[in-house]
């Protein structure tokens, strides 16, 4: 049965058509990112420090599942979608539930067939990657393994979502704009995010995938953004289940379909409370210095930072991603607090008399700055708890400028606009081309 599953996805030219959209929005951006790097990479020549700078991981990776975000967002749901809803479109659900004998074998089946299909983009990233090892870029297998991770966890989200809006709908059309608006909603909270007149949607922030897929692209393997996608993803196939009860009617529909919803939320929650993540960017650049974070996990009690920061202050921004993303490695018990977002009418501007002050607590001890400078933060938390501050060397990257030119910049091009694009429409033609009958 899986196997008719794999044909339904793959001997579909619709499939093949996405794919090769996909290839040219992710090859776009690894264009882009090449030369942003290639521009950057001509200063570094003078000075070794600049040199540090070069990321590849930042640099290139990211800005390629960049592209593979989109394409994911919005493909994805339709190859989900599509996988069931054919079934409805050509009325042979109840046949199939009947052959099946089970409503999560079918859907398994059916989810794993849409993960081949949305895994092709995947593949075609992969592949850019290859080429940038090919004309001399660097990379660590552990930083673009999860990276990649992140997004195959993504991959399986966004074609549940799809799953169990075919599930619901009564056609494809139904289920296709149904599913991308779901998708949509996740952009609505990640909108809301930096401007202080949404602050009411802060909340929100935690049922987005966004906030869940940075940590793998900054090399961070997080047991949390696991367990969020994990919950997220059974809880929508639940959901799926529930819509291809055909026996259920009225009320009865109604409270398991909200039961459904419960045990959704229930999922999210109790994955994204997983403790544990680790670095595994090379030189571990992104973690504080290995001293300082090993004394700061065996230091007693509670650690609380509250920061009177608003969204759009550029303080918090630089607070978030540099000091307290590395604290959150040494510390996973570290809790955050934003008193701006709490206020019922947020301002855009606060102007009260504590605004801009970080107040860190350690136990029942508590100090108070002004400063967002990370040595400076971690320096008060050890005070606090009496202790010195340990050695702040870290570990030394060396950077990997690379300047792509001439006929290799000509390869990079045409593997990204022409290459692949039409690799896979040959593929697709070859997989969906009618087969004649042999007697």
């Amino acid at each position: 049965m899986l196997r008719r599953e794999l044909a339904l996805v793959l001997r579909a030219r619709v499939t093949w058509m996405q794919a090769a959209l996909a290839s040219l929005l992710v090859g776009h951006g690894f264009v882009l990112a090449i030369d942003l790097y290639t521009a950057g990479a001509r200063s570094a020549a003078v000075g070794t420090l600049m040199a540090r700078e070069f990321d590849p991981l930042l640099g290139i990776i990211r800005p390629t599942l960049g592209g593979l975000y989109l394409a994911l967002s919005l493909f994805g749901p339709l190859i989900g979608a599509r996988s069931l809803a054919i079934e409805k479109d050509r009325r042979t659900i109840h046949m199939l539930l009947l052959q099946s004998g089970s409503v999560p074998r079918l859907l398994l089946r059916k989810w794993l067939a849409a993960m081949a299909g949305a895994g092709l983009p995947i593949a075609g990233a992969a592949a850019l990657l290859i080429i940038w090892l090919a004309v001399g870029g660097h990379l660590k297998a552990s930083e673009a393994v999860t990276a990649f991770a992140g997004y195959v966890a993504y991959a399986g989200f966004v074609t549940a979502v799809g799953l169990a809006a075919g599930a619901f709908a009564h056609n494809f059309a139904q289920a296709a704009t149904a599913a991308l608006l779901a998708i949509a909603a996740t952009f609505a909270i990640d909108a809301a995010e930096g401007f202080s007149a949404l602050a009411w949607m802060g909340g929100a922030a935690a049922w987005s995938p966004t906030g869940y897929l940075h940590p793998f692209e900054e090399g961070t393997f997080a047991l949390s953004s696991i367990g969020w996608f994990a919950g997220a993803t059974s809880g929508a196939l639940v959901l799926a289940g529930i819509g291809c009860c055909f026996d259920l009617h009225g009320l009865r529909r109604t409270a398991t379909v909200v039961a459904g919803v419960v045990a959704l939320l229930l999922l999210c929650l109790a994955g994204r409370n997983l403790p544990g993540a680790w670095d595994v960017t090379e030189a571990h650049r992104h973690s504080l210095p290995p001293a300082a974070a090993r004394a700061l996990r065996t230091l007693p009690g509670r650690l609380v930072i509250t920061a009177n920061l608003d969204r759009e202050d550029s303080r918090r921004l630089q607070l978030q991603r540099d000091t307290l993303a590395k604290l959150r490695l040494a510390r996973p018990d570290l809790r955050v607090r934003w008193p701006p977002d709490e206020r019922r009418a947020p301002a855009a501007l606060d102007a009260s008399e504590g605004y801009g002050q970080i107040t860190v607590a350690l136990g029942d001890r508590s100090v108070q700055t002004m400063s967002t400078s990370r040595r400076e933060l971690v320096t008060l938390i050890f005070e606090l708890a009496d202790r010195a501050l340990p050695d702040w060397s870290q570990l030394e990257f060396p950077g990997y400028p690379l300047v792509t030119e001439g006929g290799r910049r000509t390869a990079v091009v045409a593997a990204s606009y022409f290459v692949f694009p039409t690799l896979m429409l040959a593929i697709g033609f070859a997989f969906t081309r009618p087969r004649r009958r042999t007697q």
